[in-house]
């Protein structure tokens, strides 16, 4: 059996691989699951550690757990020697001033350990700003990065399987787009009916008022939108350490958000367990789980014993004639290399030779 576990807020992605793989799913925890079986976490939100006893789980429910504290996270990352150039410098909020006055400096930016998209952020200049976003909830701060160009990294089993780049998507009828599918997630999940032409004319107002592009917080419903780029165009340095941040924290796939600095530097922002899909990326997605379902359920190779190859038969270094005749050339060969050494070397003709050579082989 294989089994997809989401939650509320993962549940419409979680829902479309499910029926596209043909799988079982759901928000509650999976029962009866065998050893032989797969389990799926995709951004599952569990407050305790959880035991599963499927034979396999790819993103353990207590690896997605650490990841959505993205305070942890960072520490986790930062704690790899491979990873830990790519991670600006953070501290707890109650640290921040003391770090103010040695390896951190304004701007800085306020988090909260459990966000999601642009909430629970504070860009801080100044004295003033940190302390209203401390007033306000935030729990660290991470030292703001540069940023020249901004990518989500899909990884999934080792290996970038789909790529996007954040650019400028300023108009109307794309912001308009892209706050009507976010509209359209909160009416199917609260079944409530909208009308459409009634959400056409209260967003195209909200347009209006909107400064676009957001040139702090790159999110789609504040100017931005995904353009793919093929995964061998990006920065290796950006595509390594996004792999290793998924592997860090102990996930087999998830969406990373990163970044290139003005100095061309990597830096990796956050990692997303249970992405919401569509169009391309979901298709991605799909194919990678059924390659890694097939891989995983497919019928163990039973062992074969090696093939020993067999040496060069000593008869045919000699050049017998029939068998019974390489019979006997095996018996000289078979004399200790010392005594035929020895013999050889006190045969001065080519007659004293056939002697010693008759007298191995016992024609003698």
């Amino acid at each position: 059996m294989v089994h997809i576990w989401y939650s509320e807020a993962t549940d419409i992605t979680g829902r479309a691989l499910q029926e596209a793989l043909h799988i079982d799913g759901g928000r509650d925890k999976p029962r009866n699951i065998g050893a032989n079986d797969i389990v799926i976490g995709w951004g599952v939100k569990n407050k305790a550690d959880v035991n599963l006893l499927a034979g396999t789980v790819l993103n353990h429910p207590n690896a997605i757990k650490k990841n959505r504290n993205k305070f942890t996270a960072l520490e986790i990352m930062k704690g790899n020697r491979d990873l830990a150039g790519n991670i600006a410098a953070f501290c707890k909020a109650d640290q921040i001033k003391a770090k103010l006055r040695g390896d951190m400096s304004y701007p800085i930016i306020g988090r909260t350990n459990y966000h999601q998209g642009g909430k629970g952020f504070w860009l801080c200049v100044c004295s003033g700003q940190l302390e209203a976003a401390i007033a306000e909830g935030a729990q660290y701060f991470q030292s703001y990065m540069d940023i020249k160009d901004e990518y989500r990294l899909h990884v999934f089993d080792g290996k970038v399987i789909y790529a996007v780049k954040k650019i400028e998507n300023a108009t109307e009828a794309g912001w308009v787009q892209q706050r009507k599918e976010k509209i359209a997630d909160y009416v199917q999940k609260n079944n409530v009916q909208l009308d459409a032409a009634t959400i056409d004319y209260v967003l195209k107002k909200l347009y209006e008022e909107q400064q676009l592009p957001d040139r702090i917080v790159r999110s789609n419903h504040r100017g931005w939108k995904f353009s793919s780029v093929a995964p061998a165009n990006l920065l290796a340095a950006l595509t390594n350490a996004a792999i290793k941040s998924v592997s860090a924290i102990g996930l087999d796939f998830g969406a990373v958000d990163c970044c290139i600095d003005m100095k061309n530097h990597p830096w990796i922002i956050e990692i997303n367990s249970g992405p919401g899909l569509q169009g391309t990326t979901l298709e991605k997605y799909i194919a990678a789980f059924r390659a890694k379902i097939d891989a995983l359920q497919r019928p163990a190779r039973p062992e074969v014993a090696p093939v020993v190859k067999r040496q060069p038969a000593r008869r045919k270094a000699v050049g017998a004639a029939n068998a019974a005749e390489a019979a006997q050339v095996d018996n000289v060969l078979n004399v200790g290399n010392d005594q035929l050494q020895l013999l050889m070397n006190a045969v001065n003709t080519p007659e004293e030779a056939r002697k010693v050579l008759d007298i191995a082989m016992g024609r003698a």
